[in-house]
């Protein structure tokens, strides 16, 4: 029960949170360029489509606890339109690049790591204050491992994020028997590292 808790409480976080905080910043931007009608609506309209995908999210996890960009597309065609939509929202530059050889991994595996990516681009929005995000999700034989590394502002790992967000990350990824390490220091940028054993998704036995 502990454990689905934690699992909800996540979920919760992964949509409603991350959706408010972009929403909020979003509205903080417009304000300060009030001066300014062109940016002004543009950070607007940013909000409202950010208010329209969470409220999208949230009906979805309600019903499921599925992540929504996961309906419908493989692994890395989700990732890929995440941070590019992430990247058109932020102005942050940002590339998400595959290797190895895709192929369809139990749904835990897979909603796991696109809500490692979501948390660590929300992180980055936040404090980093980078100047470009790069992504690689690797398929190996054994495994699949997700690396997320920014330019920005950096922190101590040791004393960590002060947030849900590394905490949140690292009990998904026990849950899966995986690992995570952070690296990190003041102002040399922070890279993500996220190893999950690559769980096949098993066919449908026949009815």
């Amino acid at each position: 029960m502990l454990d689905e808790r934690q699992r909800l409480a996540q979920e919760i976080h992964d949509t409603l949170a991350q959706g408010f905080t972009g929403i909020i910043t979003q509205l903080e931007a417009a304000a300060l360029a009030k001066e300014q009608p062109a940016e002004w609506q543009r950070h607007l309209d940013s909000a409202t489509a950010l208010a329209r995908e969470n409220l999208t999210a949230a009906r979805r996890s309600v019903r499921a606890l599925h992540p929504e960009p996961l309906d419908g597309a493989t692994l890395p065609d989700a990732l890929a339109d995440v941070t590019a939509r992430w990247s058109e929202r932020t102005g942050v530059p940002a590339t998400c690049t595959t290797t190895g050889d895709p192929r369809r991994l139990h749904p835990e595996i897979e909603a796991t790591i696109l809500r490692i990516t979501q948390e660590a681009l929300s992180n980055v929005d936040k404090h980093a204050a980078a100047g470009r995000v790069g992504l690689t999700l690797s398929y190996m034989d054994g495994e699949v491992t997700l690396d997320v590394r920014d330019d920005g502002a950096g922190f101590e790992p040791a004393t960590g994020d002060g947030g849900f967000g590394l905490p949140g990350m690292r009990r998904r990824v026990r849950r899966l028997a995986g690992t995570l390490h952070v690296e990190s220091e003041p102002g040399a940028g922070t890279a993500i590292s996220v190893a999950l054993p690559a769980v096949p998704l098993l066919p449908e036995a026949p009815a």
